[in-house]
Parts: structure tokens; sequence; C-alpha cells
């Protein structure tokens, strides 16, 4: 029996999976910061206590709400203690991966990761390594590299830490009873995908879970542009992140895993490109059973598409909708017709500041009640004479405007809709 169950983004919200941030984003030297943080390129700095404070806050806030949350350390360390193969295939990829190549560089590499504990592997891999750590220091007299000045500084990073990680979800999906293993735009993430394989693949709890999206896919998705619409609909953003292809791999793995998978619509929307926003679920997301919160740079969205199943085997079919995006998600869910909440109105300059911090990423923990960011004021108050029931959060450190609080943790389970 599969341990994953995500039929919608609405359901009663029961497991998810986090990463609290640790030593992995501070593992930077002066001046590192640009390269290890490449993807906060508008940042200097990173307090990892304020993050960590944050970070508590918010599995609190899900724990008191009846939500396990399963820590990403943890399921990783019990993986790699559960199957002798999950060490090898770790330290295997994670090589492959890492950036360095060559002998004279991964063989010493592999021997620290091979006589590593579980724990210390873990560590290895999330915080990174320094050729210093690797590489014993040649005196000159012994080394041309060292006496001409060549040989590798002891401080430079072989492996870049995984300081994101704390966003579980794009690096992994969860649809139906199966997981999207996704292939992400920049290589430093994708490296974290290989930690969700390990998980997948050996758990015991997961070890079962059926795989619709493999990481070594030659094209790119991330989960931010996944939305479960319901038990037999998928709608998916193409984005900067997400390319055609790769919807078409999924849609013939998801369409034709007749017995696993119940999928058997996938739409697919173009999603913009505004600031830090990137993904479709900054610009749109499902908060109660005929309504959506939605962001109105994408309701004039002009490329809408439905894709089903071809007429042979392993084939599908696309086709254009000449509809509005409301009217696709009514057509999707088989209702007359959806509310979308739009965060207009009020104050111009305060409704773009909102949308730039993704007042539209909320997470839902059950229909109707949702966690948002509490400094989006003014789409909070629409929210809440829509009917919502708000949990407000604080991220300022964690997200940066880089996420909601949909993005830090990877929904598992939640209880199926009755209606």
């Amino acid at each position: 029996m599969s341990s994953i169950n995500i039929r919608s983004d609405i359901g009663k919200l029961k497991s998810v999976l986090v990463h609290r941030p640790g030593h992995e984003t501070q593992n930077y030297l002066a001046g590192e910061f640009a390269q290890v943080f490449s993807l906060r390129p508008w940042s200097n700095s990173f307090d990892t206590d304020k993050a960590q404070h944050e970070h508590d806050r918010f599995t609190a806030m899900l724990k008191t709400q009846g939500v396990e949350c399963l820590y990403l350390e943890t399921l990783l360390r019990e993986a790699l203690d559960a199957d002798p193969q999950a060490r090898v295939h770790l330290i295997d990829n994670f090589l492959a991966e890492s950036g360095a190549t060559g002998d004279e560089l991964q063989g010493p590499m592999r021997e620290l990761l091979e006589g590593a504990s579980a724990e210390t592997l873990v560590r290895l891999v999330l915080d990174g390594m320094r050729f210093g750590e690797v590489l014993p220091i040649v005196p000159a007299g012994l080394s041309l590299a060292s006496a001409t000045g060549e040989a590798f500084d002891e401080h430079m990073l072989l492996a870049n830490p995984l300081n994101t990680i704390f966003f579980t979800r794009d690096p992994v999906t969860a649809v139906g009873n199966g997981v999207l293993l996704n292939h992400m735009y920049w290589p430093e993430r994708n490296r974290e995908v290989l930690l969700y394989e390990i998980i997948f693949t050996y758990h015991p709890r997961f070890r079962d879970t059926p795989k619709w999206f493999k990481h070594t896919s030659s094209y790119h998705i991330e989960g931010g542009d996944v939305l479960n619409l319901s038990n037999d609909a998928l709608l998916i953003g193409l984005s900067q992140r997400t390319e055609a292809a790769a919807i078409d791999t999924l849609a013939r793995n998801l369409l034709w895993s007749e017995g696993t998978s119940t999928i058997t619509s996938l739409y697919a929307v173009e999603a913009p490109s505004t600031g830090t926003r990137l993904h479709l679920d900054t610009y749109l997301n499902r908060i109660d059973y005929d309504a959506f919160i939605v962001d109105p740079h994408i309701l004039n969205a002009t490329h809408l598409y439905r894709i089903t199943k071809g007429r042979r085997a392993g084939d599908i079919h696309v086709r254009a909708l000449e509809m509005s995006l409301p009217s696709m998600l009514a057509q999707a869910l088989h209702l007359p017709d959806v509310t979308c909440i739009t965060c207009t109105g009020g104050n111009t300059q305060m409704q773009e500041r909102e949308l730039e911090n993704n007042a539209c990423a909320v997470l839902c923990l059950a229909p109707g009640r949702l966690c948002t960011f509490e400094e989006n004021v003014q789409t909070n108050s629409l929210l809440e004479k829509a009917g919502m029931e708000l949990l407000p959060l604080r991220a300022e450190e964690l997200t940066a405007g880089y996420g909601g609080a949909n993005c830090l943790c990877l929904p598992l389970w939640r209880e199926d809709l009755i209606q």
C-alpha cells in the first residue's frame, strides 16, 4: 500500500515532508555568498537562526492542525540504514552529479563518503565538500602545482552546499499515490532530487511509491508548476522552469499507467514570469471546493491546453482550448463554474508589493482553511471577506520573496474530498 495520497491540493492535510534549514545554509566564507547562494542574487546574507525560528513556527502551526511533519534528514538516514544498496546509490549518483570530475578528485571523495556513518554521509551531501576536506595539503617542495601556485585552495568548494533544500515542494511532487522526481532547471537544485530518490526507493515506508517522472529526464519540470486539481485532473504551468516536452513525458506516464494512475486529463497553461515569481503556484492556487486565488496577470492567459490519451498505446492527444482560464478550471473540476478571488482593488502599489511577496502562493490545510503570509494584509483581507479561515505566517528570511507558504512543505497525504 502506498504511503502517498494526494488527490487534490485542498483535501485536509495529514502528512508533509519538511527540511529545517541547518549548517548547509552557513557553509560559506567571506566573499562566497553569491557563489553559494546563487539563486538569491539580490541578497548578501542569510540569517540561519531567524530562518530556523520561522521554520519552527511553521511546523508548530502544522502540528496544531494535526499534520504529521516528516523531516528529510531523518528519512534519508532511515533509508540508508534500511538497505545497503541505498548508500551505494547515493554515493554513486552524488559523485556523478557533484560537478567534480576525474580520478584524482572523485577517488578521494568516494573514499571519504564510503567511510562515513549514515549521519555523516547525509551531512556531507547537504553541507558540500571543500578541497581541504578531501585532498591532503602537499608542500611546495613535493608538488609542482603547489610550487607554481596552481594547486587548489584548500578552502575552495568541491561540491556546493544544498542551501535551498528547505523548499521541499519543487524537487519532488506527489500526484495520486506516486511522485514526480523532477528535473530541476538549475544543476545545484537538481542534486536535491537525488535525496528524495533515495527516500522513495529505499525507505521502508515509501519504497513501493510509483514514480511518474525521473530526474534524469532530458527535460525540466519543477514542483511549483504542478497543481493537483482532482482525482482525475492535473494542472501544469508552462514556465521558465517547466518545458512542454517534460509535460509530454509526464502525460504519457500518467495516462498510460493503468491500475496505478487515476489521471485522465492534464491541463496546461502558460505561466507568466514576473520578478521572482516563476512557477504557476505563485499565480494560482485552489483554496476551496469551487474557489481559487488568482493573480490578475494570469487571468488573461491565452494559451490553454488539454492533454488526454491518444488512440494508440503510449500516444497522447493535445487540444488547444478556446475558453477562459476560469472556464477551463470549471471544466477540469466538472463544475458549472468556479470563483476566482483576484488580488485586485485597494492600494495598487500595495497590491503589486504583495503579489511580488507571493500573496497567491498559499498553503491549503483544508477546504477554506489557508496558511498565508501575514504581511500580505490586503490580500488576506480579501480572503477573509470571501469566508476563508486564515493562519498567517511570517517567513521573511526563509522565502525572501522567492516562494510562499506552499513551497516550504511537500504534502504526502491529504484526505480525499467528500462533497
